[in-house]
C-alpha cells in the first residue's frame, strides 16, 4: 500500500475495459475507432447506433464539468458491478453483468437528457444518484433499487450486444490503423498516469478481448476475468497489509512487538471474507486519482471488523511499540465508516422497541467502529423531543462474531512464530483477546449501554461549588437522560440531546481548564476506588463537552458514552489498593494478598505459588514500578477479571486532562487529597465502608500507613 499511485492506476485500467463493455465513448480509443471505421461498421441496431452517434457528437464539443461528473459517476457505479463480479463463479458473473446492463439502460437516458437540456440552455437537470458507501453488495442493492424506480428506456443497449457490435467494428480495422491507435492509446495512458503506469490492460489485451471467438457471454466472462487478474496483485497487498506497512518505513521493525503485530495484521487480513476485500478495492479504485496514503489506510481499516481495530488500538497504547506505530494507529480512532441515511431509516423502521421516530438528521453526530449516533426527533408524552439516536451499524454483530473466531485462532496457529520471536509466555495475547471479546459482546447489546448510562446518570450527575474562581461559582456534571423503549427491549439507544459546549482542548481560559480537569479527576478517582465503584474506563476528551454559562456563573460538563463502564466491588477496590501498596512497599506478601483478593481465593497452595513467582520477579526487577506490576499480573493471567486492568487504562485517559496543560502534578495531588480524605473518613465514621479491612490497615500500620498511602498513590500514577 506504499505505492499510492499503483492502487489509483487501477481505476484507469478498469475504466478502459468498462468503456468497451458499456459503449460509453472513451477519450482516446473508442472515438478514434468510430472515426476511422465509420463507413465500414456493421450495425445491428440503428437506434443504438443513433444514440452512440449522439453521444459522440456531444463529446466532440465542450461539456460542462457537471455533465462530465455525471458521466464519470455512471462509470464508477458500473465499475462497482464489475468488481463485484470478480472472484466468483461464471453464473454469478453473468448475473451481475446483467444487473449492470439493466442499471446502465435505466440511467443513460437521464444522462443524455441532462446533456440535451444543457445544450438547449435549460436549467432543469435530473440528479444522477451515487451509491452511498457501505459494503459493495449493499451499494449494488441501492443502485438496483434506483434502476427499478426508473422507467423502461425506449432504446435498450445491451452490454452483450454492445460488445458484439464493437467486435464487428474492430474486425474492419486494418493492421496499420490498429498500430497507430495502439500508440496513441499508450501515449494517452502515459500522459495521464506517468512513466510507471504498467497496470492498465494493454492495447493488445483489449483487441484480443473484443476480437476473440465465442459467444457474447464468453466475451463478458473474459472481460471480467481480465479485470480479476489485474486486481489479484492489489488483493495480495491488502491481504498482507502488515508487510506493506513494514516496507513503508512507518514502523520500527527492530522492535519485537511490532514484528508480531505485523504478522498479526497479515494473518487477520488473510482470514477476512472476499466480500470485504472487494469493498475495499471498490472504494480505492473509485476514490479519485490521488488518494493520500493515510486515506488508503483509513479505507482499509474502516472496512474491517471491530475486533481488529480494538486489538490494534490496545496494542498501540502499550509501552514499547514506539511513537510511529502509535501515531499510525491513531487512524483507527477516527476511522468509523458512516452509515448511509437510507440504512439508518431501515434500522429504525424495523426496530421492535416502539419508539415513534418523527425525523432523523442525515449527517451523524458521531460514528464509531460498532455504533453510530444521529440527531433525531421522537414523539413522547404528547410532545416532540429532540434526541440523540444511537444504533448498531448494520451487520456489525455478525462481523464481531467473525472477528472473534479469527482472533481466537491467531495464537494456536502461530506458535512457531511466537517461539521464533522469543515469546515464551503468550498468555498476554490470549488475555487481550478475552478482553476484546467481552468488549465486543457488551457493545452489541445496547440494553447494557442503556443500563450503564442510567447508572452513570445516578452517580455522576452532581453540582459542585467552586471556591478558587473569579468567573464561576458552580460546576455541574450532567449525563443525558435515557428514553426507555415503550415495548421493552430495543436495538436503539435513545437519549436526551444535550446541545452546545466545546471539547476540553478548545477551552481558552487556563483557569477554567484547571477547574474542569481537577473535578473530573477527583470525581473519577473517588467514585471508582472509594465510593460507588462505578468505573468509566473510556472517559477521554472526545467523550465529554464543556458548556460555559457566564450569566449564571456556571460550568456545565456533559458526559457521553459509557460503553466501557463497569462497577468495582469493594473487594476489587481492596485488591487494587493492596497491589499498589505491595508494589510501593516492595512487599511480596502484600502483593500476594492483593492477588488473592482479586481471585476471591483463600487457597494456601495458590498463595504459596504466587509468593514464589513474585519473589522471583523481584530478583529480576527489584525496582519494578507499581504500574508495571499490573502489566506483569496481566501477562501472568493473574487477574480473573479485566476490571483492574480497565482501572489502569481508564486512569491513563483521565490523567491526560491535566497533563495536556502541562500540569503534571495536578493528577497526583488531586488523588492524594482524595485518598487522605477517604482514609480520614474511614477513621472518623464507623459506618463508612472503606475498601481496606481493619486487618489490612493493621498489617500496613508498621510502615507509617498514612505516609505510605500518600506515597502509594503518587507512585502508582507516576509516569
Amino acid at each position: 500500500m506504499t505505492d499510492k499511485t499503483s492502487m489509483n492506476k487501477t481505476k484507469i485500467q478498469l475504466f478502459s475495459v468498462l468503456f468497451i463493455l458499456t459503449m460509453i465513448l472513451s477519450s482516446c480509443s473508442y472515438q478514434q475507432h468510430a472515426e476511422v471505421s465509420a463507413q465500414n461498421r456493421v450495425i445491428a441496431n440503428s437506434e443504438v447506433d443513433a444514440l452512440i452517434e449522439e453521444f459522440k457528437s456531444y463529446f466532440d464539443k465542450s461539456l460542462s464539468l457537471e455533465r462530465k461528473k455525471e458521466i464519470q459517476l455512471v462509470q464508477e457505479n458500473l465499475l462497482k458491478y464489475l468488481i463485484e463480479a470478480t472472484s466468483t463463479d461464471d453464473a454469478y458473473k453473468i448475473k451481475i453483468c446483467k444487473e449492470a446492463s439493466s442499471y446502465f439502460n435505466k440511467v443513460y437516458p437521464l444522462v443524455l437528457e441532462n446533456i440535451r437540456n444543457e445544450k438547449l440552455g435549460k436549467k432543469d437537470f435530473t440528479e444522477i444518484k451515487k451509491a452511498p458507501l457501505w459494503t459493495l453488495k449493499e451499494e449494488l442493492r441501492y443502485l438496483n433499487s434506483v434502476a427499478d424506480s426508473l422507467p423502461v428506456p425506449k432504446v435498450k443497449i445491451d452490454l452483450l450486444e454492445g460488445l458484439s457490435l464493437l467486435s464487428a467494428l474492430y474486425k474492419n480495422v486494418d493492421v496499420q490503423t490498429k498500430g497507430k491507435l495502439g500508440n496513441e492509446y499508450g501515449a494517452a495512458v502515459k500522459k495521464i498516469m506517468g512513466d510507471e503506469f504498467d497496470l492498465h490492460p494493454s492495447f493488445n489485451e483489449i483487441e484480443t478481448l473484443i476480437d476473440g471467438q465465442g459467444t457474447e457471454q464468453d466475451k463478458i466472462l473474459r472481460a471480467v476475468n481480465l479485470v480479476e487478474s489485474k486486481l489479484k496483485k492489489y488483493e495480495a497487498r491488502i491481504r498482507n497489509i502488515g508487510s506493506e506497512i513494514s516496507k513503508s518505513g512507518q514502523v520500527d521493525m527492530n522492535n519485537t512487538q511490532i514484528r508480531v503485530v505485523v504478522h498479526f495484521m497479515n494473518y487477520y487480513f488473510n482470514k477476512i471474507p472476499d466480500d470485504v476485500i472487494k469493498t475495499i478495492m471498490s472504494e480505492l479504485v473509485t476514490g479519485g486519482p490521488k488518494i493520500p496514503e493515510e486515506e488508503i489506510l483509513k479505507v482499509v481499516f474502516q472496512n474491517t471488523g471491530p475486533g481488529l481495530g480494538k486489538v490494534l488500538q490496545q496494542i498501540g497504547k502499550e509501552k514499547g511499540v514506539g511513537d510511529q506505530f502509535s501515531k499510525l494507529m491513531e487512524i483507527l480512532e477516527s476511522s468509523g465508516k458512516e452509515v448511509p441515511i437510507h440504512l439508518v431509516n431501515e434500522v429504525v423502521k424495523t426496530d421492535k422497541g416502539g419508539y415513534e421516530v418523527r425525523s432523523i438528521v442525515e449527517k451523524p453526530l458521531g460514528t464509531g467502529t460498532i455504533a453510530q449516533v444521529n440527531k433525531a426527533a421522537i414523539w413522547v408524552d404528547q410532545k416532540e423531543e429532540t434526541v440523540a439516536l444511537r444504533f448498531l451499524k448494520p451487520g456489525v454483530a455478525k462481523r464481531c462474531k467473525e472477528d472473534i473466531l479469527i482472533l481466537r485462532q491467531f495464537v494456536p496457529d502461530n506458535e512457531a512464530m511466537f517461539a521464533k520471536e522469543g515469546f515464551t509466555d503468550i498468555k498476554i495475547f490470549a488475555t487481550l483477546i478475552d478482553s476484546v471479546e467481552k468488549f465486543l459482546n457488551d457493545e452489541v447489546d445496547l440494553s447494557i449501554a442503556v443500563e450503564r448510562q442510567k447508572q452513570a446518570n445516578d452517580i455522576y450527575t452532581r453540582s459542585v461549588k467552586i471556591a478558587a474562581s473569579q468567573k464561576f461559582d458552580m460546576l455541574e456534571i450532567k449525563v443525558p437522560q435515557v428514553f426507555l423503549a415503550p415495548n421493552g427491549k430495543s436495538n436503539l439507544h435513545i437519549q436526551e440531546f444535550a446541545t452546545g459546549g466545546v471539547k476540553f482542548a478548545e477551552l481558552k481560559d487556563i483557569d477554567t481548564k484547571k477547574i474542569v480537569a481537577r473535578e473530573m479527576v477527583r470525581m473519577w478517582f473517588e467514585e471508582s476506588l472509594f465510593q460507588s465503584g462505578f468505573l468509566n474506563a473510556d472517559l477521554h476528551q472526545g467523550n465529554f463537552r464543556v458548556v460555559l454559562i457566564e450569566e449564571n456563573n456556571k460550568i456545565k460538563i456533559l458526559l457521553y458514552d459509557f460503553g466501557l463502564s463497569s462497577t468495582l466491588s469493594k473487594e476489587d477496590q481492596r485488591a487494587f489498593l493492596l497491589l499498589g501498596a505491595g508494589a510501593y512497599l516492595k512487599s511480596p506478601k502484600t502483593l500476594a494478598d492483593g492477588l488473592m483478593v482479586s481471585m476471591n481465593s483463600t487457597d494456601a497452595t495458590l498463595r504459596s505459588k504466587l509468593l514464589k513467582d513474585i519473589k522471583a520477579e523481584f530478583k529480576i526487577s527489584p525496582n519494578k514500578r507499581p504500574e508495571d506490576w499490573v502489566v506483569w499480573c496481566v501477562q501472568k493471567n493473574y487477574f480473573v477479571s479485566d476490571k483492574l486492568g480497565a482501572f489502569a487504562r481508564g486512569s491513563l485517559l483521565i490523567k491526560q486532562l491535566p497533563e495536556s496543560m502541562g500540569e503534571s502534578e495536578m493528577f497526583k495531588d488531586t488523588i492524594v487529597k482524595a485518598a487522605i480524605k477517604n482514609l480520614g473518613h474511614a477513621v472518623a465514621d464507623r459506618d463508612y465502608q472503606y475498601p481496606l479491612t481493619k486487618i489490612d490497615l493493621i498489617k500496613l500500620a508498621g510502615v507509617q500507613i498514612k505516609n505510605s498511602c500518600v506515597n502509594l498513590f503518587r507512585s502508582f500514577f507516576k509516569k
